[in-house]
Parts: C-alpha cells; structure tokens; sequence
C-alpha cells in the first residue's frame, strides 16, 4: 500500500438512521433518525468538497435513506458534480414515480435488500409486507429501465438455505445482477452471534456462490468479506487479485452526523472524527487516521493471518469481519484458503503468485 495514493474515491453515506424496519441483522443497528443529522446545506456542502477531493462514487444509504425528505436534492448535487449516484434501499417507500424519480436524476445504480423467501425476509426484517414491496420495487425498476439496478442480499444462518430461492425470486422479478454479501457480528448481530454464518458452513456458501455464477440468468457480484485465495477463493476472483479491505485508503462512510469511518460497517471505535469539529479534508489528510489499514505491517496480524503468504496482498481480508470474529485487525476465521489449509486441501500450484499478483497490480492505473 505504501505506492498507493489514498483517496475517497467510493463513498458509502448513511444520509439518515432512520429505519422504516427493525432488521435482525443490521449491522448498524438503525431505527431512530439521530437529532443532529447533517442539514441539507451540510450535506450539499460535503458533496462538494468530496467532488473536489477525487470522489467518483456516493452511495446514498442509511437507515433507510428514502425516509430523509431531501434525498433528491442531494441526489441532483451528486450528479452535477460528475460523481456517480448509487442507492442501497430496503424498497418498501418506493413507488412508481419514485422508480422513474431514479432514472430522472441520473441514477447510476440502485440495490434493493432482499434476504430470503417471503416467510424469512419477513421475519428477518421485523415488518409484514416487506417481503412483497421488496420484490415489487424489483418488477418496477424492471419496467421503468434507463438505469442499472440490482439485489442486495446479506447472508447468515437465518437465511443460508434460502439461498436458490433467493435467486430464483431475482430472476422472476426481472433483475439481473445479485449482489451476495455475509453478515457480520456487528450491531444488533452482536447481540445474537450464533445467527451469524457459522464457520462449518462457510466453505459450502462460498461453493454455492461458484456454482451460482455459472447461471448465465443472473450475474454475481461477490461481497468483499466472501472468498480469500485458496481453491474457492481462486474461483470467486475470476483470476484477478483481491487486495483486502481499503477501508480509509480508498474508501470511507459517513454516518448521518457527520461521523467518518473507513467503512459504515465498523463498530463506532473506528470513527476517525467528525465533520463539524474539523472538515472531511482534514480527518482524510490525518496521518494518525486509518492507521489498521495505512499502516499495516505483519506485525498487525496473528494466529494463520500472520504467517499467510497472501497477507501482503488481502492484509486478512474484511477489517469488520475479523474484528467481529476474533478482536483482531487481521486473524480471521472467515477465508476459505484457512479453512482449506486446516482441512489439508491441496492448493492449487503457484509460482510466488504473490509477487505476480503484485506485478499485476502495478499494471492497474493507481491516481
């Protein structure tokens, strides 16, 4: 990471905490708009100093950010600033004129969460009908067309067996892009973390995801906290190389008051500052900020992170994830090149894939 620029290029905004759900496995544990949200004007203002500062993505999310009233205008900033505009939403607000209200700004993506069949999207998302409005903001975006849309689902031992069903539900409802991430020990999971993806279950969930990919119907896009070298990692990479999680390198989340993290993901021990006490140039500019990731050394890992030969490529994978697992920056349970390690699986042949891996890279246009 030392030849790497660091820089916000990809943005994940939680613009408002208010919640229109109560979901098992929010990972912020949402519900509640906060009393001191960003104001319209602060919002607008960040956009553009993020535009200024080499931002090319903002996700808007939340909570559930169509709930915050000025999400358009917000939206339209975005836009002007030559930024691509994303949303992640649970769907249940969206209507018509809201699906067509995304291709009039400009939209470049929208995700609509959906994590099971009727019966356990249901029950994981604390509300009756979620499960229908879910797909029906599916079927509209479907129809409206002029933007890309796709489906978020977040997996765990609640919806692991869900899994075909899931994908056949996408299919029906038009959409051709799945976007497959596992949930995480945080926020409310943290209080219930033997509905978290057990380990013994990892190895066929990332075979699963494998399979899924050769069903020309639907295209895959892996959660970067699924995979990691190995046998199975091999296949969920397409052959390109995985650098870890670039949290405040590359990426950050900003909380709805303010609040900056490398990621909205990570326990609120991660916030590096906030924007009413001193502007996001300076919390990004801080040397002393992100260190778990601008500053990882070997030295940062323990237990098979430590002594892994793709440490210098993955720096032991999703920070949240092996927080949540183990309390470490980098000893993680949740990689399939571990667990096959432990299990005695053969790996494939390699000739120092680190340094090729590495070589690779170089050849990627880093600003």
């Amino acid at each position: 990471m030392n030849t790497m620029k660091f820089y916000p290029q990809s943005v994940v905004w939680e613009i408002t905490f208010a919640c229109n759900m109560n979901c098992l496995h929010c990972g912020t544990a949402a519900g509640k708009k906060r009393p001191n949200e960003l104001t319209t004007q602060e919002a607008l203002d960040l956009i553009d100093e993020l535009a200024d500062l080499g931002t090319t993505e903002i996700t808007l999310s939340g909570g559930e950010p169509l709930l915050r009233k000025d999400w358009r205008q917000l939206a339209e900033r975005i836009v002007q600033r030559g930024i691509n505009c994303l949303m992640i939403t649970n769907g249940y607000a969206v209507t018509e004129e809201i699906a067509k209200d995304f291709k009039r700004l400009g939209f470049n993506n929208v995700g609509v969460s959906l994590d099971g069949t009727e019966k356990t999207h249901n029950y994981i998302r604390r509300r009756p009908q979620s499960f229908q409005r879910a797909t029906a903001a599916l079927r509209m975006m479907a129809e409206t067309g002029g933007y890309h849309f796709c489906a978020l689902s977040s997996i765990s031992n609640l919806n692991f067996d869900d899994l075909e069903g899931i994908r056949d539900i996408i299919i029906d409802c038009g959409c051709k892009l799945w976007r497959i991430q596992m949930v995480t020990g945080t926020g409310r999971m943290s209080e219930r973390p033997d509905q978290c993806l057990t380990l013994d279950r990892f190895p066929e969930f990332v075979a699963k995801i494998n399979e899924f990919k050769k069903d020309d119907r639907i295209k895959i896009d892996v959660g970067e906290n699924i995979g990691h070298y190995g046998n199975g990692g091999y296949e969920l990479l397409d052959g390109m190389p995985f650098f870890g999680c670039y949290a405040g390198m590359r990426v950050v989340g900003i909380e709805s008051d303010g609040a900056i993290k490398g990621c909205l993901s990570m326990p609120e021990e991660f916030v590096e500052g906030n924007i009413r006490d001193s502007s996001f140039t300076e919390i990004w500019n801080n040397p002393d900020n992100f260190a778990y990731n601008r500053r990882f050394t070997r030295e940062t890992a323990r237990g098979f992170c430590h002594d892994c030969k793709y440490l210098p490529l993955c720096r032991g994978g999703c920070t949240t994830t092996s927080y949540a697992a183990s309390g470490c920056r980098a000893d993680n349970p949740y990689c399939i090149y571990r667990m096959e390690c432990e299990a005695g699986i053969p790996q494939p042949e390699d000739i120092d894939i680190v340094t090729d891996y590495l070589n690779r890279f170089k050849t990627v246009e880093v600003k």
